[in-house]
């Protein structure tokens, strides 16, 4: 149940003429939540001293709006549909300003998964729909860990912090900062309206900042006289984004024909896609050419893993073997080696939307600055206009070396997948997880050993369906993560994957699941320990009596969840598993499922 708005300023103004028409104040109005509010609101208008109750009607019959309503309206003009965030001074007037615009207000209980939330539901969505508000201080600091996630992801994000008032600067004020400094090294943009007739302004601005070119995260200070005073609404209808950047023709052929030039092509399938993805065309591109392809980790389900042309099993020794590589929406960064894996005199094709990775690391054949999609999909018809090669055959030898590698990699990985141990294998885990998912599920995974487990093993068919942890590793990204994918495609499974480590991070926003009525399905792959027993035994001494990095065995976490009114699992046998999550999405409710892991499990390797 939603609580009752505040006053919007057009309430008030329509409810100091009813006031002036009507001395008893019978008014029939139902726009806020109920009668009663409405007429809570006359009686305390009437009560004001006559010249408060003046200049609040110059205000708000001469067309001025709060800074706070300005906040909501210019969301409400971006096509804003929620704001996640935790309530303080001086922003609780923004929350009750877009409730009563109808954007829908979900209170974590951590900024920081504010933040991910955000911006992972803005990802999966593939626009920007979500935002965060926070309050002063502290509160804006504690959202720093989620930007830098949402600027290494590539995901767009608009954070609003709350600042102690901008003619106090200085004074010593409670909760005084000055947040710009910290996080424009970790922005698009960062920056401050210092007088209330800027606000929407800014928030436009940061709306298309957040979008432009590589999607990123945006932070506004807003001060609190700047929200306490007024401003006449903004004529804008809403933000202004550039078109899309301009791909060379002539570029676009030079690609062309060195792909068809090949004999061992390569296309690397990056995240960055997710902005301007054409999907009928990537698939053309490459099944009509025979190219296979590797992705980033966020890349998979662009095109399913198990298209007989994805590689990724063998991602490091393909790069050595391909005589052309087209990177796309991705640059050779710690992901990809810097490009050290790359065969000599490779011939590098490289797009993105970035202009200051196109070209770092690896000097590219052909670079250009664009929408990698965009990009993909001329490519595509550029090469459907050029004549194919007289050699009809001329890939094949090279597909099936790719498919005896694939072969290989398989067998030898055969053996570790099939691993059945007591408490469970990562491997039995994510096997019985993998066999339950349904096609269109969204997977928000974390941890370590866990995380390597389930990369390997977890097929992805859909696009931004894995969220891993990304590019920096997060540690307690998955429930955030999980709530975010689930409000932007309520109508999928969403489930959060947790290495026990990453949960003790998030677990109190379980209550935000319940709270808000957001059925995710976590599962806790708990191994007792930060990379279950292994770290413990391999940099501390045997007998030492402190458990660093391991933890108190068997915990029940799923009990944080029965205390949150969810639904709860605990389970010891891999018969349990199946069972335990078909009652879990049939519950309706957000569920927690801890599952007993070997603690002793080797690291399989990273993916």
């Amino acid at each position: 149940m939603q609580l009752p708005a505040s006053p919007s300023d057009d309430h008030i103004r329509e409810t100091l003429q009813s006031v002036e028409a009507s001395p008893r104040c019978d008014l029939q109005r139902n726009d806020m939540n109920s009668v009663d509010a409405t007429g809570k609101l006359a009686e305390r208008l009437k009560a004001l001293p006559q010249e408060k109750l003046a200049r609040l009607k110059k205000r708000t019959v001469s067309g001025l709006a709060s800074g706070n309503a300005l906040v909501a309206e210019a969301l409400r003009r971006c096509g804003i549909k929620r704001v996640f965030g935790i309530a303080g001074t001086p922003v609780d007037r923004i929350f009750s300003e877009c409730l009563a615009r109808g954007i829908r207000l979900i209170g974590t209980r951590h900024q920081q998964a504010a933040v991910m939330a955000a911006a992972a539901g803005n990802y999966v969505a593939g626009r920007l729909e979500s935002v965060v508000v926070v309050s002063a201080g502290p509160a804006v600091t504690n959202t720093l860990t989620g930007i830098l996630v949402a600027r290494d992801n590539g995901w767009p994000v608009l954070v609003i912090g709350g600042r102690r008032a901008v003619n106090q600067e200085g004074m010593g004020c409670f909760q005084e900062l000055d947040a710009l400094p910290i996080f424009s090294p970790v922005t698009k943009w960062a920056a401050t309206p210092r007088q209330t007739c800027q606000v929407m302004d800014h928030i436009f601005q940061g709306f298309a900042e957040a979008l432009i070119a590589r999607p990123g995260p945006v932070y506004l200070d807003l001060p609190e006289d700047v929200l306490e005073g007024s401003a006449q609404l903004s004529a804008r209808s809403g933000p202004t984004l550039p078109p899309p950047m301009e791909i060379e023709p002539v570029k676009v052929e030079s690609a062309a024909r060195l792909i068809l030039e090949a004999r061992r092509p390569l296309l690397i399938i990056g995240d960055g896609l997710r902005w301007s993805l054409n999907a009928e065309a990537l698939l053309r591109l490459v099944e009509s050419h025979g190219l296979p392809f590797i992705t980033t980790s966020l890349g998979r389900g662009y095109l399913p893993d198990d298209h007989p042309l994805c590689a990724n099993e063998v991602r490091r020794w393909i790069q050595g073997q391909a005589d052309v590589v087209i990177m796309a929406g991705a640059w050779f960064d710690w992901r990809f080696r810097f490009g050290a894996e790359l065969a000599p005199g490779a011939r590098v094709i490289h797009a993105d939307a970035e202009a200051a990775t196109v070209g770092k690391n690896v000097s590219p054949t052909v670079g250009i600055v664009c929408d990698a999609g965009r990009f993909l999909a001329q490519l595509a018809d550029a090469l459907g206009a050029l004549p194919m090669p007289g050699d009809s055959f001329r890939l094949s030898a090279w597909h099936a070396t790719v498919y005896k590698a694939r072969s290989e990699s398989r067998r030898v990985l055969e053996p570790w997948l099939r691993r059945e141990s007591r408490p469970l294998s990562p491997q039995q885990l994510f096997r019985g997880i993998r066999d339950f998912l349904p096609a269109d599920a969204v997977v928000a995974v974390e941890g370590n050993v866990s995380l390597s487990a389930a990369q390997k093993i977890l097929v992805v068919c859909q696009p931004a369906s894995l969220l891993d942890p990304g590019w920096n590793g997060i540690i307690g990204g998955g429930i955030p993560f999980a709530l975010g994918a689930k409000l932007a495609s309520p109508e999928r499974l969403v489930m959060a994957l947790c290495s026990d480590t990453g949960f003790g991070i998030s677990a109190l926003d379980l209550e935000t699941a319940v709270r808000h009525s957001i059925p995710i399905i976590v599962v806790i792959a708990n191994n007792d320990g930060n990379t279950g027993a292994l770290r413990q035994k391999n940099f501390f001494p045997p007998g030492y009596p402190e458990k660093f990095t391991e933890f108190l065995p068997a915990l029940r976490y799923e009990r944080i969840m029965e205390v949150f009114g969810g639904h709860a699992e605990w389970i010891t046998e891999p018969s349990e598993l199946r069972p335990a999550l078909e009652r879990a999405v049939t519950s309706g409710r957000p569920a927690c499922i801890n599952v007993s892991v070997d603690p002793n499990a080797s690291h399989p390797g990273f993916w």
